[in-house]
């Protein structure tokens, strides 16, 4: 590991202690050798994650354990149009209001929600069928995601994948949307979440 930069996050994982780490030059040797299978996360890591990281479009960060460049996950902000799912989210948001008995007057209305993208998700073959994803996700994706919610207002982590929608479907993500061409969005609610943090601020 760079001894220059500290990491943003350690997590457990199944192979002991790993680091998270925003992408940084110390690690470009890594990335040109990441290979998770998937054309498409490979192209964006060696050829695209750099600079979609300084221009803002996304947000990458790495999983490192040992030396490995394990995985690495990238986030934006997005506005996804739920369509059939609005009512359930409104409905399930009113149902939260009146549990904490809030008054009538509190409402929600929308078209598009705002969401974290989960737009590129890849961890290196070396390091697949040992749980590393799974605690990827549980131990860093989804709290990093809370926290992002909370501070900048979305209500949960939307993905689009192809190949790997059983692996969502285990971690609890919700099949929202299948498209023609075979892929799918799933969605990890966070608003319930979200919702009880700014309660007890907002009435503090």
């Amino acid at each position: 590991m760079p001894t220059n930069i500290q990491p943003y996050d350690t997590i457990s994982t199944p192979l002991g202690d790993c680091y998270i780490y925003t992408i940084h030059s110390s690690f470009l040797n890594k990335l040109s050798t990441f290979d998770c299978g998937e054309a498409e996360q490979n192209d964006f890591i060696k050829r695209l994650a750099t600079g979609h990281y300084l221009t803002g479009i996304n947000h990458t960060f790495l999983l490192i354990c040992g030396n490995d460049l394990a995985g690495f996950v990238t986030f934006s902000s997005y506005s996804f149009d739920f369509k059939n799912n609005a009512d359930e989210i409104r409905n399930t948001i009113k149902e939260e209001f009146n549990k904490k008995s809030l008054t009538h007057s509190f409402e929600v209305n929308f078209s598009k929600l705002p969401v974290i993208l989960l737009g590129q998700l890849g961890i290196d073959k070396k390091y697949q069928g040992k749980g590393i994803g799974r605690a990827f996700v549980k131990n860093f994706i989804i709290p990093y995601s809370l926290s992002y919610c909370i501070s900048n207002s979305c209500i949960g982590i939307l993905v689009y994948t192809k190949t790997s929608k059983k692996f969502y479907e285990k971690l609890d993500f919700q099949l929202i949307y299948n498209s023609k061409d075979g892929g799918a969005n799933y969605f990890y609610s966070l608003y319930k979440n979200v919702l009880e943090v700014r309660y007890r601020t907002f009435f503090a």
